[in-house]
């Protein structure tokens, strides 16, 4: 045996032994699911990398040449060197050499170059065919190139069809008896030969040694090694930067006048959730946007948290929530970037809104279309795709605009293996949604955007990086004769408020012209403002003279507001003797207000219940009645507490948390006691193997007084058996008291639960 040969790891495990504590850490930090629960020894960390679910995840994170390379390794028999494989896609050994050594570090190859083995999982998710290869036969050929020969021209046409895949073919009878002889048909002659077999009564496959020898020894007709290039239009950076800072500013314009608008008129929440097709139409009118752009509107601010399902009585309704409060106090850089930070790491696929969603749990699911703030909008591959979008657009040349079908390839490349259409979709949801949000410009992504690129970019990182391109907010408007106001810039927020009580936003811009009208003046009265205040104001606030016009509009509409007053009243009280109202108005009962409408009616804020109960705590003898004037009875009912809210989010518990430092230290640290207490179990203990209890307790007793190392097996209250080093301090009222080396710190074991013990140091 070589030496080559004694130091070749046999497994998968034997192989995670050898390596440093370096590599380790890696790999847990590409495969941070390998860490959870923690694994006992490197045995159960290889066994945990090589189940299904865990190799899943790390293929579906590969690019598309690694893929390949896999596939080829799946495809190629074994043993597999690095000269093969290079061959096998078809690209040079320096190519194939630094990808082979990452598929090694995430242990979905093991081996070294001369004898390169992929995990047995990856087979298994490659599936039978890998990379269009039928399965291997146990026939020996002989002479491939004569046997083809043989068979004739029209039987070699059969066989060009198979070898690029799929490698079967559709025949009847396939399981037929046929030998060289009496072969008539080319598909007879091949069957014949052994050049196809058959796969079932009428199928025929073309065995894999077959298939590799007409492909000329490589596995895949083409690999690409590298991304494919982003191609797209040629902008100015510069013109791009303020095409997106001025998008930015729209869409903290229109959040703002969305969430205003469902705090004035609140949309019911539908039965299954989000909000109706005809409140959105409605919501997209009054904020100047069309369907798609509202409904985006809305999504990002409820993944920012501005906006919820509230029940309001016995109704749910969307309304701003506390933070679209905090949001209106930040300044418009740090709300805009509150708004970015909130899509780019959120789960919702917007782009879902008004599709049938094929993801759907049941039938009907799938075949109705989703709505905007649905609960079932919740995809886990959005945030991964969107990060690579703009990763792409970030790739391509400065000044270049990648055109959306490039991007769309280049996201493929480097996830094929996630999502397929879907995530062809998202990119191109992405690509639509970064314009909207301001975080691209003509096509090309904005110098702020390349900000969120970075690792965990904050809020404050992104508010900084686009501040210079927002403009200082003015106090100022200037009045035009045709009774509208025009903003030269952002308005300070108070400014913003006033004038939208009073005029209606007319166009969106840099600051956004508003219109007078009498319907927008008599708004104002509504709210409260009489006509000296609006007076006032607007000559405080415009930089030109008040137009004439406008004056003469609101005094106008002053002359006429308020001859018919209306107000609310929950309570009202009446009775045909004034002087028991006279006296009533005199009592002062605690949070009651009342007021005298007329001799014999008074009306009160507070509702008719607590009224009443005051009433009689009072003395008096009120009687409740209708609104019709009958006498209404009060019956006690029975308290119930409002309904948590119904969820019908996806379930996301396949998502991976990356690892800290001090994570991945201390599996590596736990990986390494559990390989010194296996390679220190005694020779003569095998799996099952017990002491008597008698001698367990002599055993740790000795080891007690001689301060020596201990073998313990030691099986817990949920059955589950497990090794340890220690070193017993204390033996004493039916437990043991030792330090455990595998968690370096003392712990205690009951000892009816240690089935063996072994001294170490002997």
């Amino acid at each position: 045996m070589s030496n080559s040969e004694r130091t070749r790891p046999r497994t998968l495990a034997e192989a995670l032994r050898s390596w440093d504590d370096a590599a380790l850490g890696q790999l847990l930090r590409h495969r941070p699911d390998l860490a959870t629960p923690i694994p006992a020894d490197t045995g159960q960390l290889a066994a945990r990398a090589t189940t299904n679910a865990s190799a899943a995840r790390a293929i579906n994170r590969l690019d598309e040449f690694g893929v390949d390379l896999l596939e080829a390794l799946s495809a190629l028999p074994e043993p597999v060197d690095l000269a093969a494989l290079a061959k096998g896609v078809d690209q040079p050994v320096e190519v194939v050499k630094p990808r082979i050594a990452e598929l090694l570090a995430l242990a979905l190859v093991w081996g070294n170059e001369d004898d390169l083995r992929p995990i047995r999982a990856v087979h298994e998710l490659l599936g039978p065919t890998p990379a269009g290869l039928g399965p291997i036969t146990t026939r020996h050929f002989g002479d491939l190139d004569q046997l083809i020969e043989d068979v004739g021209p029209e039987a070699r046409e059969v066989l060009a069809k198979l070898t690029w895949g799929p490698p079967t073919g559709s025949v009847e009878k396939a399981e037929r008896p046929v030998t060289i002889a009496s072969a008539r048909t080319p598909v007879e002659k091949l069957l014949a030969r052994g050049l196809v077999v058959p796969k079932d009564p009428s199928t025929v496959v073309l065995p894999r040694q077959i298939g590799l020898h007409l492909r000329g020894g490589r596995v895949l007709a083409s690999t690409r090694p590298t991304p494919p290039p982003l191609d797209g239009k040629q902008v100015s950076a510069s013109i791009a930067d303020r095409a997106a800072a001025g998008a930015a500013l729209d869409l903290v314009r229109q959040v703002d006048r969305a969430l205003e608008q469902l705090g004035t008129d609140p949309p019911p929440v539908l039965r299954t959730g989000g909000i109706g097709v005809r409140e959105l139409r409605s919501l997209a009118t009054k904020i100047g946007a069309d369907e798609p752009a509202a409904a985006a509107v809305l999504e990002i601010a409820y993944s920012a948290g501005l906006v919820a399902a509230v029940e309001v009585g016995t109704t749910e309704l969307w309304l701003p929530t506390g933070s679209y409060d905090d949001w209106l106090e930040l300044d418009t850089a740090h709300r805009w970037a509150a708004l970015v930070n909130a899509w780019f790491t959120g789960l919702r696929a917007i782009g879902l809104i008004g599709r049938r969603d094929s993801g759907g749990a049941t039938a009907a699911a799938r075949e109705r279309l989703v709505n905007a703030l649905a609960p079932d909008l919740e995809r886990l591959l959005a945030p991964e795709i969107r990060q690579l979008t703009l990763r792409a657009l970030s790739e391509a040349d400065p000044g270049t605009a990648p055109a959306s079908e490039s991007v769309v390839t280049w996201v493929a490349w480097h996830r094929p293996r996630r999502g397929g259409q879907f995530r062809d979709d998202l990119v191109e949801w992405t690509i639509t949604e970064a314009a909207l949000l301001g975080l691209t410009g003509l096509g090309a992504l904005a110098s702020h955007a390349h900000v969120l690129l970075k690792d965990e970019p904050s809020t404050d990182d992104l508010a900084a990086a686009i501040q210079p391109l927002v403009p200082e907010p003015v106090s100022e408007v200037l009045l035009q004769a045709d009774l509208t106001a025009v903003a030269p810039g952002p308005l300070v927020r108070a400014v913003q408020d006033e004038l939208a009580a009073m005029a209606d936003v007319e166009s969106h811009g840099g600051g956004g012209v508003f219109r007078f009208s009498e319907g927008s003046v008599r708004r104002a009265f509504d709210l409260g403002r009489t006509s000296d205040q609006l007076h006032k104001w607007l000559a405080e606030h415009s930089r030109t003279p008040v137009p004439q016009p406008l004056t003469y509009l609101i005094d106008d509409v002053a002359r006429r507001h308020g001859v018919l007053r209306i107000g609310a009243a929950s309570t009202y009280l009446r009775c045909d003797d004034e002087n028991v109202l006279t006296g009533l108005l005199s009592t002062n009962l605690p949070g009651i207000r009342f007021r005298r409408l007329a001799p014999t009616v008074v009306v009160s804020p507070s509702p008719p219940d607590q009224v009443l109960s005051r009433l009689r705590e009072a003395g008096l003898a009120p009687l409740g009645e209708t609104f019709d004037g009958v006498v209404h009875v009060t019956t006690a009912g029975n308290r119930r507490g409002e309904p948590p809210r119904r969820r019908t989010s996806r379930d996301f518990a396949d998502n991976t948390v990356e690892l800290t430092e001090d994570q991945v230290q201390a599996v590596i640290e736990r990986v390494r006691a559990g390989d010194r207490v296996a390679a220190e179990r005694p020779a003569e203990h095998t799996s099952g193997d017990t002491t008597a209890p008698a001698e367990t307790i002599s055993i740790l007793s000795e080891a007690a007084e001689g301060h020596t190392r201990t073998w313990i097996s030691y099986v817990d209250h949920n059955g589950n058996s497990a090794e340890r080093i220690v070193e017993p301090v204390r033996v004493a009222d039916g437990w043991l008291t030792a330090y455990d080396e595998a968690a370096d710190q003392p712990r205690t074991y009951a000892l009816h639960r240690i089935a063996a013990a072994r001294p170490v140091d002997k």
